[in-house]
């Protein structure tokens, strides 16, 4: 694996899940991978099958794929489409003339729907961090001294062991829709738990799940000449469940997937 100016990636032509005993096979060509590899890169493929790879192992990894039958792309990484910087939305309108956008702190602006040139939508699997109150369990002689506090204190009390805190981890999913506009120059992102559908009226639903598959599928629905990922194209079939992806990284490598096959599309 080299450093990320020069590193190398192996992009898929497909979004097919690849066989495993492929890439096993394949992976004997470069001693930056091992066999074991194969498993975990498999289930995380999302367009991006490799990243950080020397210019001589990704040229003879791409030739040992294609031995498989695997079709694949070697691509410079600074040349993978970058994506602007994350703002999080938690109230917008869809009228038929613009999607208004409104901030965290009450002003509103508009978005012509010819702007929107990418929307993503899926159940992201994120690993999320939460602090746990834990009082600490008091030893034999503190549980006796606080017994005898009053006396011996004179109605004042002994002071208890002050409150631990402890971090656990926790895998949750999150619903979540992200509107890339034309040029790359400004992303959007939705969590539905905490947006606000006000704009549904009476369509709003009472699932959660519901009103975001509305949500994306009104975006779709008036900006008809934006990229999909494979979770907003689910979504406009009306597939009941919405698709997952197994983390944020799959998520936002199969965006970077999406761009760079339309690039290399006007590119042809």
């Amino acid at each position: 694996m080299t450093g990320t100016a020069n590193s190398f990636a192996i992009l898929q032509r497909s979004l097919e899940v690849p066989d495993v005993e492929k890439l096993k096979r394949a992976f004997r060509s470069v001693t930056c991978l091992a066999e074991s590899d194969a498993h975990t890169l498999a289930e995380d493929a999302f367009g991006i099958l490799v990243k950080n790879l020397s210019a001589n192992d990704a040229i003879t990894l791409q030739g040992a794929l294609q031995a498989e039958g695997v079709e694949s792309a070697v691509v410079l990484q600074t040349d993978l489409p970058q994506l602007p910087p994350i703002k999080f939305v938690h109230q917008m309108d869809c009228l038929p003339e613009a999607l208004v956008v409104h901030d965290a702190i009450g002003r509103d602006f508009s978005i012509k729907w010819d702007q929107i040139m990418l929307v993503a939508a899926g159940s992201v699997c994120l690993t999320v961090f939460e602090q746990e109150k834990v009082t600490p369990t008091p030893s034999p002689f503190q549980t006796e001294v606080f017994a005898w506090s009053p006396f011996l204190f004179r109605g004042r009390g002994a002071s208890r062991p002050a409150p631990e805190y402890i971090s656990r981890e926790r895998q949750t999913s999150k619903l979540l829709l992200e509107l890339l506009l034309t040029g790359a120059v400004m992303r959007f992102q939705v969590e539905a738990d905490r947006f606000r559908f006000n704009y549904l009226g009476d369509r709003e639903r009472p699932e959660l799940a519901e009103n975001f598959a509305l949500l994306v599928q009104d975006v779709m629905r008036l900006a008809p000449q934006a990229m999909v990922n494979r979770g907003a194209y689910f979504l406009r079939e009306n597939t009941p469940a919405v698709f997952e992806y197994p983390s944020k990284n799959a998520f936002y490598e199969e965006i970077t997937w999406v761009l760079w096959q339309r690039a290399n599309a006007q590119a042809d």
